[in-house]
């Protein structure tokens, strides 16, 4: 059964099963902090047997117990019913669910330190970017995604729960920008990074992600991060090691009651 995070012993569930899990157990664990018990949410919390799972617009986190595994075909009803789309997942659904793309899990130890890649002299970095402005520069032609992003975000930065950081011009505007979105239990799981398409190429957003990672290690924390396929020999050249991955996947094809895939 699919029940709602609504207190304190379904929170517990909650945190329990992405405990330990990279990734997990930081994004799983700010929303927990900030959103259990609250209905108008824009990310929205459940559990299930020996599982955890959290909506966000059309895309879901899935962390599942190793031993455990939902019922996929309930599963895929809720979530079709929920308006989702795309599912991050802690274990292998079964084959029905299309592998939309892998994702690497790339860490930094506590204590560790990378080299920075040099900075551009006409640039430096603004340390309390606006939410506002980088929701901005993050999705310039999707005011949708802008909010969303904004809603999800903005309030973990006064808790503690995230962290940005951007590289601004002479002029003050900012011209790439990445953050720790996600500080929790341990960890600060780092996403969000953008560059302004005419100055990539120029060690900008290697420099931001390495100076918030070596940042985050020097004060204990586990620094991870999810990326696809082609973009590993990007980090890989700045010294993340990567430790693992993850499947997003689409949801399996609808069929109605005579078992014929809906098209």
């Amino acid at each position: 059964m699919i029940q709602a995070v609504t207190d304190a012993a379904q929170q517990r569930a909650f945190l329990q099963t992405a405990s330990g899990k990279p990734y997990f157990q930081a994004l799983l664990g700010r929303d927990a902090a900030l959103w259990t018990g609250n209905p108008g949410a824009p990310t929205r919390l459940f559990t299930l047997p020996g599982g955890a799972l959290a909506l966000s617009g059309r895309s879901a986190q899935l962390c599942c117990d190793s031993a455990a595994a939902p019922d996929w075909e309930e599963l895929a009803l809720f979530l079709r019913f929920a308006g989702v789309e795309r599912v991050t997942a802690s274990i292998r659904p079964p084959e029905t669910w299309p592998l939309r793309r892998d994702l690497y899990l790339y860490t930094l130890a506590p204590g560790g330190q990378l080299p920075v890649p040099p900075l551009l002299p006409e640039l430096h970095i603004a340390r309390h970017p606006s939410m506002q402005a980088i929701s901005a520069e993050l999705f310039p032609e999707d005011p949708e995604r802008q909010e969303a992003f904004y809603s999800e975000s903005g309030p973990a930065l006064n808790p503690g729960y995230a962290r940005g950081l951007a590289v601004c011009d002479g002029t003050g505007k900012m011209v790439c920008t990445v953050g720790a979105y996600a500080i929790c239990a341990g960890e600060a799981y780092m996403a969000a990074g953008e560059t302004r398409p005419d100055l990539r190429g120029k060690g900008i957003g290697g420099h931001l992600i390495v100076t918030l990672a070596n940042e985050l290690a020097a004060e204990g924390y586990t620094v991870t991060f999810l990326c696809e396929a082609k973009r590993r020999h990007f980090y890989d050249r700045l010294g993340f090691v990567c430790v693992g991955s993850y499947g997003q996947y689409h949801l399996p094809a609808q069929t109605n009651n005579e078992g014929i895939e809906n098209q």
